[in-house]
């Protein structure tokens, strides 16, 4: 018999520093402009995981794919 236990390990959301470098790490193959301003994106992107930046970074390409 397997017994299987579920366990739920809950972690805060990223802060806005934090956001930043993730945003930077997901960013950093992409031709953006010299002056881009990680740091209004990691603002207004508060309460967003790091899934969710992820998403939000592939989204614009998603868009374009589709359109194809």
């Amino acid at each position: 018999m397997i017994v299987q236990s579920i366990y739920r390990i809950l972690i805060d959301l990223p802060d806005a520093k934090n956001r930043m470098k993730i945003l930077k790490i997901l960013l950093a193959k992409e031709n953006l402009e010299s002056d881009f301003r990680f740091d209004e994106l990691a603002n207004v992107t508060e309460g967003y995981s790091g899934s969710d930046l992820k998403v939000l970074c592939l989204s614009p390409a998603l868009l374009f794919l589709s359109s194809l």
